[in-house]
């Protein structure tokens, strides 16, 4: 649904307004084909000359989004630009440009958003500069060959609630709260892909993979806290009966593939989930073992990161992009290391030296998306998160 900076134009009629707050609100609660439904209503009310109806087509557009329909996306974006007074411009800009992307029509987002700049005030360049900066990473991840792809809980997974089942809703409103990012790494040519993380919501994770018709080969853990790897949560959420949807599901719906976790966080995970088998989990890290995982054009270097955990471990992939779970966080943040298995010491050491000597340009993508869902090594640097002039660093409670 469309945030506005300045105040939306009245809705024509007592009647459309209360339609599209029923919409505002069936959106709010992540209930999309009903909000879809709604917001139908009031076009059907309205005039096409009323400016009020680019508003509807852009929250329209969001409902059909968050439903990876993105045909249907784009037309009601489309519609929307064609329609938008002033005061939608650039939410209108940037939900196109998000279809476009969505569709992998990179160079005609770009062009979208720059031309928006051009014309736009100082008031909302920051906020259209940086969504152009993830378009031309988006873009240049395409050219070479892959795409990661971020699935963030409580927004893209773990949203759909059940009147009959009120401890997964339960689950869902905690992984809201925590907002891991799970991460898709997809061969493009062979569209075969690895999952990082997966967590919290298996089943709706794999129904996103298998429509995009990508095939899952191998997934990889970072650390093994419960928010990563699923299983018996620790204290004080070990009071209840449940278990968290995660690695032992995913295992289980695909029994060919393998996990890929440092052996230092291997106890761990096993701990909480002892029915997965000890020949599903492949160590990495050390000389002897898995250092590198190549599939087509993906080539993941495992890199030993501790602090966090004992074995965290980050992702270089392609030698350019680095998925670092909860180690560095971006915005000048890493992960606690008061946790059972954290240690200051190593996070320091991993900052200053492993992950501080990477090349300044390198992506990070974090293992949380606490408004930020991606920097660089050199933007980190500048926060002094990182590197020998690593002047502290801030620690982020997940």
């Amino acid at each position: 649904m469309v945030s506005l900076s300045v105040l939306p134009p009245p809705a024509p009629t007592d009647k459309s307004f209360k339609i599209t707050n029923r919409a505002n609100e069936l959106f709010v609660r992540h209930l999309y084909n009903d909000a879809i439904s709604e917001y139908t209503k009031v076009l059907q009310l309205s005039k096409e000359d009323d400016e009020f109806i680019a508003l509807i087509y852009c929250n329209r557009s969001a409902s059909y989004l968050r439903l990876n329909q993105y045909e249907q996306a784009q037309k009601d974006a489309s519609r929307a630009m064609e329609l938008a007074p002033v005061w939608s411009k650039v939410n209108n800009t940037n939900k196109y440009a998000q279809v476009l992307m969505k569709l992998w029509k990179f160079d005609q987002a770009i062009e979208l958003i720059k031309t928006a700049i051009h014309k736009e005030d100082e008031t909302h360049v920051t906020e259209m500069t940086g969504f152009l900066q993830r378009a031309l990473i988006e873009k240049d991840n395409e050219m070479m060959g892959v795409r990661i792809i971020q699935l963030v809980c409580g927004k893209d997974i773990a949203i759909q609630k059940s009147v009959l089942n009120p401890i997964q809703n339960k689950l869902f409103e905690f992984a809201s709260h925590m907002k891991n990012i799970i991460h898709v790494i997809v061969d493009i040519e062979s569209k075969q892909c690895i999952l990082v993380d997966a967590c919290w919501d298996i089943e709706n994770i794999l129904r996103l993979v298998e429509e995009q018709g990508y095939t899952v080969v191998a997934t990889i853990i970072t650390h093994y806290h419960f928010d990563h790897v699923g299983g018996s949560p620790p204290s004080p959420y070990d009071t209840l009966p449940i278990k968290i949807s995660g690695l032992a599901s995913l295992l289980k719906k695909i029994p060919h593939i393998k996990a890929y976790i440092h052996p230092l966080d291997i106890p761990y995970i096993q701990q909480a989930n002892p029915n997965i088998q000890v020949n599903r989990l492949v160590p990495t890290c050390t000389p002897d073992i898995t250092q590198h995982l190549n599939i087509g054009k993906i080539q993941i270097e495992f890199i030993h990161t501790p602090g966090h955990t004992p074995g965290s471990q980050s992702l270089m992939v392609n030698q350019c992009r680095l998925i670092a779970g909860d180690t560095l966080l971006c915005g000048g943040h890493c992960g606690r290391t008061d946790l059972p298995g954290g240690h200051r010491k190593s996070m320091e050491h991993t900052l200053r030296h492993i992950l501080g000597g990477l090349d300044d340009r390198i992506i990070v993508y974090p293992g949380h998306d606490y408004g930020i869902s991606w920097s660089t090594i050199g933007m980190e640097r500048e926060n002094g998160c990182l590197g020998e002039e690593l002047v502290g660093f801030g620690m982020k409670s997940q």
